[in-house]
């Protein structure tokens, strides 16, 4: 691969996640660090390693795909707790270590930002996969163009999920805010597990509703998500731990 190729390919890949990333700080009155925001995409970026790791490993307890397919409960469990709920914990793995204790961390919003943000560094190596991938380079801007409106727009929902109930969590008693926490993270899941499966029975459609499907979950998480940044811009702006 040419170097001119390679930096083509790369600015496919990343720039969706860069053009949702300035999209949502502008959601900001209060603008974030530029060096933290790079440090927590950059650790968004880091755990994907350790994400494919574990599912990889979890992947050993469940059967292929064609079984799955034909066993609901487990299709369910696999894309929904194997996959959903292990790249939701990684993304608030990033903000629970690296922002809430910092002095960056001074309002709720930045609870959702911030998940964002490490959302979209995950978004970015996965997309980027996807991309490299694909040899006709007219294709993989087609397919990083509807991955802009889809995969990396449900990482930036998802996440989003999770940072409204962990800024809520932080007006808790302590004993209540891993059950605001573990909450978030569930629905997330279920939300990313859902639009998974959806994308399964698209490869496979054979009516109008498999096409609408993912764009009726991604439609109803762009809604949830946009009445919790109403709702967490009218919290005091003072978030201290």
């Amino acid at each position: 691969m040419q170097i001119i190729e390679f930096i083509f390919l790369f600015s496919i890949g990343i720039i969706p996640c860069v053009l949702w990333l300035l999209f949502y700080l502008k959601q900001d009155v209060h603008p974030e660090s530029n060096k933290k925001v790079v440090e927590v995409f950059l650790f968004g970026i880091l755990m994907v390693f350790p994400t494919i790791c574990l599912e990889k490993i979890l992947g050993i307890f469940f059967p292929g795909e064609n079984s799955l397919l034909s066993n609901l409960p487990l299709l369910f469990l696999y894309y929904i707790a194997g996959i959903g709920l292990i790249e939701e914990f990684f993304k608030y793995f990033v903000v629970k270590f690296a922002v809430i204790n910092s002095s960056h961390f001074d309002e709720p919003i930045d609870a959702m930002l911030y998940l964002i943000i490490a959302g979209l560094g995950f978004a970015a190596i996965e997309n980027l996969l996807v991309v490299f991938n694909i040899e006709i380079l007219e294709e993989a801007i087609i397919v990083s163009s509807i991955r802009l409106l889809t995969a990396i727009f449900l990482h930036t929902l998802a996440a989003a999920i999770t940072g409204y109930f962990l800024a809520f969590s932080l007006r808790q008693k302590k004993e209540k805010r891993k059950i605001f926490i573990f909450f978030g993270l569930s629905l997330a899941a279920i939300f990313h597990g859902l639009y998974n499966i959806s994308m399964i029975n698209l490869e496979k459609a054979e009516n109008i509703f498999a096409f609408l499907l993912p764009i009726a979950i991604i439609s109803l998480m762009a809604i949830i998500v946009y009445i919790f940044f109403l709702k967490v811009k009218k919290l005091p702006r003072t978030c201290r731990i």
